[in-house]
């Protein structure tokens, strides 16, 4: 069996790895002295996107390459499926009110935070046969044994309108810098400049640039042609690197039939599995119930057909919440551990595993959620943003430095 570790002893793990990894200060942007640099960033995920605003407004020359079609990518707001232009959270869900760089990005771009638990004491929890109306306190520690720890839920947040409008927000601000529907064959490097090679509407492209910043899941890039290759150390840590399962199935309900029974709709059960309302805190009738696992249960769940997902969610959430099944109005998954620019939903490396992902090579540097103390969570993806953009602002420093010194 896969071992099962908690995001709490990763953050337990990284406290002491934190060390190994020097960030900066957010927006901590110096003036270009020299030519600007040529900068690809390889991804438009929130690392790199977050990267690539910081370089651009840095004054340097940026491009970003992305695989899909969106920006975001483990943050990802379902819209389409729902009626009464309701959302839910396929990915990156819960702001901590610590995390500092999410809420500043959010304030810069003018983005509402909300509050992502109601403040009552409503909840849910199964336990065999056994259902009852719990407090939060209840909820908070029967999650904490296979999830996070919640504290007050006060102190949790979301963006209202949906978390992907932070990762739209950056690809506004960058607009034609991105280049969507490219996905990058490889990378080569020597002492004078690096290029990378994609597939564009068909053709294969090369593009070459002073510096690359990889902010790609670990399991993509460990795919890719480098030339010359990553050090083995390096090679064999992306190769290496474990990465945790996540699926969340959604039903969508033609009423919100909890409400009236005096619930907020959250709750928790026998399994490790979290259920959320995801319509909570948005107008309209029409509902949405999520149920998130990970894991072990991820896993099974992701073997499973997309109807078979649906029905088996529909029967353990009948048991939560009686009456779904008569309200129910259809349903979707997503599980990331089949998703093909992801293949996992967060990292969780040790401290020199962290340490060795950090670390550039030559003209390559690296950024994304699994090189940050809080893997996961956006605030890491923007974490490892800020540091790889500062790498960057140095090289770009010393050589205009280097530049000056010759005679």
């Amino acid at each position: 069996m896969k071992h099962q570790i908690t995001r709490r002893e990763f953050l337990t793990r990284s406290a002491v790895a934190a060390v190994a990894i020097s960030t900066s200060s957010l927006g901590a942007r110096a003036e270009v002295s020299g030519p600007p640099l040529r900068v690809i960033v390889i991804g438009a995920g929130l690392a790199g996107l977050a990267a690539a605003y910081e370089l651009t407004m840095a004054g340097h020359d940026v491009r970003v390459i992305e695989a899909q079609s969106r920006a975001g990518g483990r943050v990802l707001t379902l819209r389409e499926p729902f009626p009464e232009g309701l959302y839910a959270e396929a990915g990156a869900a819960r702001i901590h009110v610590s995390q500092y760089r999410t809420i500043k990005y959010a304030r810069l771009f003018d983005l509402k935070l909300a509050p992502f638990y109601p403040n009552d004491d409503r909840f849910v929890s199964l336990r065999g046969e056994k259902r009852e109306v719990i407090k939060w306190k209840r909820l908070a520690s029967d999650i904490e044994n296979f999830a996070i720890p919640l504290g007050r839920p006060n102190q949790w947040l979301r963006i209202d309108g949906g978390n992907d409008q932070l990762p739209q927000a950056f690809a506004r601000k960058l607009a034609d810098k991105i280049i969507y529907k490219a996905p990058v064959i490889g990378i080569e490097q020597d002492s004078d400049s690096v290029s990378v090679r994609f597939s564009a509407g068909g053709a294969r492209e090369t593009m070459t640039a002073d510096r690359v910043l990889c902010a790609i899941p670990a399991t993509i890039l460990a795919k890719l042609e480098v030339t010359p290759r990553f050090s083995p150390a390096k090679q064999r840590t992306l190769e290496q690197l474990p990465y945790d399962s996540a699926s969340r199935v959604f039903l969508r309900c033609r009423e919100r039939f909890w409400e009236p029974q005096n619930l907020n709709g959250f709750a928790v059960t026998d399994q490790p599995a979290e259920i959320w309302p995801s319509s909570f805190g948005q107008p309209g009738v029409a509902g949405i119930l999520q149920y998130y696992t990970r894991s072990d249960v991820s896993l099974e769940l992701t073997d499973l057909a997309e109807s078979e997902r649906i029905s088996a969610t529909l029967e353990e959430m009948e048991r939560v919440f009686p009456g779904v099944r008569e309200r129910f109005d259809g349903g979707v998954s997503k599980c990331w551990s089949e998703d093909e620019w992801a293949r996992g939903a967060w990292a969780y490396p040790d401290e020199k595993q962290l340490k060795q992902l950090a670390q550039p090579e030559g003209r390559i540097h690296f950024a994304g959620e699994h090189i940050s103390t809080e893997p996961s969570w956006m605030q890491g993806a923007l974490e490892s943003a800020d540091r790889a953009a500062q790498e960057i602002l140095r090289a770009s420093r010393n050589a205009t430095l280097s530049t000056k010194a010759r005679p």
